[in-house]
């Protein structure tokens, strides 16, 4: 892809952390997401919270959140995965 012009927005912190799970969970970056979503004539994929994308999603931000013990953070991102997936 060749580089264009950049856009850029603001969002909350809760936002970037959504839209940061929300992209583990369908296997892209960040900046991917966006733009699938931005340029997408189809209505944004629903999320699927199996248990891969639960292991996916905790393993990227036991990455992000090295202090935090994986198991501490396996019942929030669950939590987290189970709302963003019923959303739809």
């Amino acid at each position: 892809m060749s580089k264009g012009p950049r856009i850029e927005f603001r969002v909350s912190e809760e936002e970037r952390q959504r839209l940061d799970l929300e992209a583990v969970a369908h296997q892209c970056s960040r900046p991917e997401l966006i733009r699938k979503r931005v340029f997408s004539k189809e209505a944004p994929q629903p999320l699927h919270g199996g248990r891969d994308a639960i292991d996916r999603a905790i393993t990227a931000v036991t990455r992000q959140y090295q202090g935090i013990p994986r198991h501490h953070l396996e019942p929030i991102v669950c939590t987290v995965i189970c709302a963003l997936a019923a959303d739809g």
